[in-house]
């Protein structure tokens, strides 16, 4: 299963992929830097600021890592969707791919879209970039 997050709403797409996972399929999603995370700004940007300052402050060495690139914190997202047992989550983790872009290998390959999970024009939203941009990620 091939899978374009192009503008489609991040935790949507992460619960369907994570579906498909426990179910045993292998998952490519696309574009994962262009998948969008619904509400206000402020509060969206206050909540991973929130994340990555309080690794830093508790353990800067040994304290939880909070990604600051798009398509970790969409893996992030999918694994934390999947079941707790450990040893289920790390097999079923290793049947997913994630990419910020299009890699050369896939481009000619039919990537799924989800036009129901499509970003509402209307309500605020931040691209998972934005968000990586912001809290001073690079890659």
């Amino acid at each position: 299963m091939i899978v374009d997050a192009k503008g489609l709403v991040a935790g949507r797409i992460a619960t369907k992929v994570a579906k498909a996972l426990i179910k045993g399929e292998q998952v490519t999603v696309l574009n994962a830097q262009d998948a969008v995370v619904v509400g206000n700004t402020e509060s969206i940007m206050e909540k991973y600021k929130r994340r990555v300052d309080a690794a830093i402050k508790s353990n800067p060495h040994f304290g939880p890592k909070y990604s600051r690139v798009p398509d970790r914190m969409f893996r992030r997202m999918v694994r934390n969707m999947l079941p707790t047992k450990k040893s289920a989550k790390e097999r079923l983790i290793k049947n997913l791919e994630v990419f910020n872009t299009v890699p050369k290998e896939l481009a000619k390959e039919k990537a799924m879209t989800f036009e129901e999970f499509k970003c509402n024009e209307r309500y605020g939203y931040m691209s998972m970039k934005e968000i990586a941009e912001a809290l001073g990620g690079r890659w």
